[in-house]
């Protein structure tokens, strides 16, 4: 991630304090949307936060964002993603830490490999990280942070569905 791009993650993260993850997550959807993912479901509240095809192939993405080094998975986080690993789909937690040097990861999700409630840092995501899909999406979020980082800031989240409406592959569930 390019330098700028933490800077106004930054700036975002200062300006909208418990919105910040949602505001992530929907600007994490312009992204995929701009990588030409199709049919994007993004979900504000219940459910897994983001699902979309990309290549012929259907992705699910838990998103966590952090102030902080770590993370936590609920029971309820896991259940979801369980449930939509017995259904056969390509399930990731996506995952972006507070810190300069900090990234996106893509960690593909497997059952019991990831423990309900503790504090996880990135690196207990790496080992199942996808490469590929963090350098293909990856361009794409720098982009997508310099046009939309003021809408998020002044128009909260109903900025950003109004940019999500723009994509005609977008839903909300």
């Amino acid at each position: 991630m390019r330098r700028a791009t933490h800077e106004n993650l930054d700036r975002l993260r200062g300006h909208v304090d418990k919105e910040y993850g949602k505001l992530v997550q929907k600007l994490l959807a312009v992204a995929l949307l701009e990588a030409d993912a199709k049919n994007l479901v993004e979900r504000s509240t219940q459910g897994i936060d983001l699902a979309f095809e990309l290549a012929t192939e259907r992705y699910n993405f838990e998103v966590k964002t952090s102030e902080s080094d770590s993370v936590s998975l609920s029971a309820k986080d896991i259940e979801g993603l369980d449930r939509l690993v017995a259904d056969g789909d390509h399930v990731y937690i996506a995952v972006l830490m507070e810190g300069s040097l900090e990234d996106w990861v893509f960690s593909r999700y497997y059952p019991d490999e990831f423990p309900t409630g503790k504090k996880l840092t990135s690196f207990s995501f790496r080992p199942h990280r996808d490469r590929e899909l963090e350098a293909r999406i990856r361009p794409h979020f720098d982009s997508v942070i310099d046009k939309h980082t003021i809408t998020a800031i002044q128009d909260r989240q109903s900025g950003m569905d109004k940019v999500l409406q723009s994509y005609p592959e977008w839903g909300r569930a």
